[in-house]
């Protein structure tokens, strides 16, 4: 992947987090340098790991993509998507007021929506919900990649995401079935 000029031997994870229980429920890593195209991916991932689509999901800015929260949205999952990064202590904007106003561009709406209260409330549980496991990813269980290759760096990240939730669980005063 491009890095500071150059090109580094890098990969990207994504993860997709219950916000109940804080458990990764679909994941993936890809060579790709940008987020856009994910989303959907992951959303089907969920799907086929758990036999439920998410009721709404919140992302970071790097997830805006139109053609894919599009197909995500017509599947009857409510997006919260960042639009762009706002600074620290930064005062934020009012919400809207009144039905949106006619010809808003796909990024205009999704800023208009995340301004709402309910918008707020739906991408703010992200500070708890996917940030902590990504953090605890980094920090604790996987700093860092020790194999090479995009096949064993995947098996690598599902056994970290394992361990992940297997330590979630404990913490949760689940009781694993006897082997």
């Amino acid at each position: 992947m491009p890095r500071a000029g150059t090109f580094q031997q890098s990969y990207n994870a994504q993860v997709a987090v219950d916000a109940d229980s804080q458990l990764i429920v679909a994941q993936e890593v890809g060579q790709s340098a940008s987020d856009a195209h994910q989303l959907k991916p992951m959303v089907e991932q969920t799907r086929n790991n758990t036999g439920l689509l998410p009721v709404q999901l919140s992302a970071d800015t790097g997830y805006l993509c139109k053609e894919d929260i599009e197909k995500v949205e017509a599947r009857g999952v409510e997006c919260f998507v960042a639009t762009g990064r706002s600074k620290h202590r930064e005062e934020p904007e009012a919400a809207p007021r009144g039905r949106p106003p006619k010809g808003l561009r796909f990024k205009e709406r999704m800023k208009r929506k995340l301004l709402t209260k309910r918008g707020r409330a739906a991408y703010a549980r992200r500070k708890v919900t996917a940030e902590p496991v990504i953090g605890q990813a980094k920090n604790g269980t996987l700093p860092r990649f020790s194999l090479r290759g995009l096949p064993k760096v995947r098996g690598e990240f599902s056994l970290a995401c394992a361990v992940h939730n297997l330590k979630k669980l404990w913490h949760q005063g689940w009781e694993l079935p006897p082997w």
